[in-house]
């Protein structure tokens, strides 16, 4: 699969892939001006070329906006593939551009915030084997009582 890295300078033009179709809509136009504030603080967004929902979406974890604490690691927004384009592992391909790139930034690992139903999927056998992915898996283990703020240290 070929991706596209959304930027500043091409934001405007592109698909950004939520759940809303419309680009019209409020929401989108919405969204595409929290990405543009974003991008200086360190986003990455990084989409399939296919038009649909694959796409993942990554930011220093200081600069997150969740209640974590988290530095040096990488927070990763949203991952998401849906659709015709669910089980081709598209999935792994972005996952694995996000390490490379949070490796290169010298970030000690990633961390995600999920949903309880979302844990089975992150805690997935494909997921275990990838050391820079044990942030995960801790930060997973934490939300059990999905408390409203907490730390979490490496």
């Amino acid at each position: 699969m070929e991706y596209i890295r959304v930027t500043k300078e091409n934001l405007e033009k592109e698909h950004i892939c939520c759940a809303i179709s419309n680009n019209k809509d409020v929401q989108v136009s919405s969204k595409k001006a929290w990405l543009a504030d974003r991008f200086d603080e360190g986003l990455v967004f990084l989409k399939s070329v296919e038009r649909g929902k694959c796409f993942i979406e990554y930011i220093p974890a200081e600069n997150a906006w969740i209640p974590i604490e988290a530095e040096g690691y990488m927070y990763i927004d949203c991952l998401w593939v849906s659709g015709a384009l669910k089980g081709h592992g598209y999935s792994s391909e972005l996952l694995n551009a996000c390490i490379e790139d949070s490796k290169e930034k010298g970030r000690k690992g990633l961390c995600i915030l999920c949903a309880a139903k979302k844990k089975p999927f992150l805690a997935a056998p494909n997921f275990q084997n990838i050391p820079f992915l044990v942030y995960i898996r801790m930060l997973c283990a934490l939300l059990e009582s999905w408390p409203s703020s907490f730390l979490v240290t490496g």
